[in-house]
């Protein structure tokens, strides 16, 4: 059998896209295009107000060198952000307007917007260029929620600036497998699109999209893969890993040396939570990739930027790893039911703040459970399950009586 279909994914099959009622959109071959140094803001996309704002973010993405923005850096640019999207989203002002006792002073007294608000309406400061779709599962609920982003080259900027530094740092020359659809496949997918601008980077010689949303996994695209001596970086979910090595069974494809992994893993509650030192061990069992070389990418389609658990190649053992956003990310833990933040190592509700989001919002209150640590890091615990948690459903009960949606 050369082909296995897996359950439906997270945010892999259906979760980010190019809008097809704006007629914005991005023309795109499967490697999704040659990467951009310079990062537009689309014609008639961001407003007067958010187009400087879109362009100093940018910045921080392609000058990214040690830790900076420092809090105070970070703090400026982001109550700058937040003026700008109070003054050019109305759906923004009317949620801050309802749910703040007065102008924020910081960042952290910014409130957050639930993740369920995506779908419910559109959060964006102008005329979105592309539309990232969720898989609409979350909870039960069916609808997808719409990410509108107003500048695609903003959002592989930030990707760039990430992907490089975690999966290809002292890598020469790769060939790409991707268990995830292509671009083409998935246009309003937010990872199929990241795995498109990796397989447009300079040393990817190859890109074979080894996974189709109808079809499965193409085991014969791992073999031959395998076959070549030039070393593969494999982009998958943990789910299509999972129903990889359960075809192979006992047989083993063992990848060229040097080889590595990008593993996204799912905290959306669709399968069965999967056991990653057990996968890491069967991948490195069939495929030949030791776990030091397997690093976990977490990221949602609500966001723009990801946070990563190692370095390929240099990964620590699984026990020590340690999620970390790149320096214009902030992650707070929340108590589950009144949001008051929570001290480093106390798990609560991850709220994240992403400058990248200048173009919608950035202050992200999830469903995802953690806790953070002093120096930064984060410790994910997977998502919240069961009833939705108190603080999320206020957050989201505000969010609708603010916008005017509530019934």
């Amino acid at each position: 059998m050369d082909r296995v279909t897996p359950a439906a994914e997270r945010r892999c099959i259906g979760d980010g896209a190019r809008s097809s009622r704006d007629g914005g959109g991005v023309s795109q071959g499967p490697g999704g295009g040659r990467p951009s140094a310079h990062v537009a803001v689309p014609a008639g996309g961001g407003t007067p107000a958010m187009s400087p704002i879109l362009k100093e973010v940018a910045g921080i993405f392609e000058g990214w060198h040690g830790d900076q923005p420092g809090e105070a850096a970070f703090n400026d640019l982001a109550m700058r952000i937040h003026a700008a999207q109070r003054e050019t989203n109305a759906v923004l002002r009317r949620f801050w307007d309802g749910a703040s006792n007065g102008s924020p002073s910081s960042w952290h007294e910014i409130p957050p917007v639930p993740a369920a608000a995506f779908r419910d309406i559109p959060i964006v400061s102008g005329t979105p260029e592309v539309v990232f779709r969720t898989s609409g599962t979350t909870g039960g609920d069916p609808r997808r929620g719409e990410h509108h982003i107003l500048s695609l080259d903003l959002y592989r900027a930030a990707a760039r600036a990430n992907y490089r530094r975690h999966l290809l740092r002292s890598a020469r020359r790769v060939q790409v497998l991707a268990l995830i659809p292509g671009p083409d496949a998935v246009p309003d997918s937010s990872l199929s699109n990241m795995a498109g601008f990796i397989a447009a980077e300079p040393e990817v010689s190859s890109a074979a999209w080894a996974f189709h949303p109808e079809d499965g996994v193409d085991i014969r695209a791992v073999r031959d893969a395998a076959a070549s001596r030039r070393p593969v970086l494999v982009l998958t979910t943990a789910f299509a890993l999972v129903h990889l090595l359960d075809a192979l069974g006992s047989e083993r494809i063992p990848l060229p040396e040097g080889s590595r992994m990008m593993e996204t893993g799912g905290f959306k509650g669709r399968v069965a939570e999967v056991d990653r030192a057990t996968l890491y061990r069967r991948a490195e069992s069939a495929l030949g990739i030791p776990e030091r070389r397997i690093v976990n990418e977490y990221g949602m389609t609500e966001l723009l930027s990801q946070a990563y658990d190692g370095v390929a190649g240099t990964a620590p053992p699984l026990p020590a790893r340690v999620h970390r956003f790149p320096p214009w990310v902030r992650t707070r833990a929340l108590d589950p039911a009144t949001l008051a933040p929570l001290p480093p190592g106390e798990p609560g509700l991850l709220a994240h703040f992403d400058l990248a989001n200048a173009g919608s919002v950035c202050h992200i209150l999830t469903e995802d459970l953690g806790h953070t640590t002093a120096d930064g890091g984060l410790h994910l615990h997977g998502r919240a399950t069961g009833a939705t948690p108190r603080g999320c459903s206020l957050a989201a009960e505000s969010f609708l009586r603010a916008t005017g949606l509530a019934p």
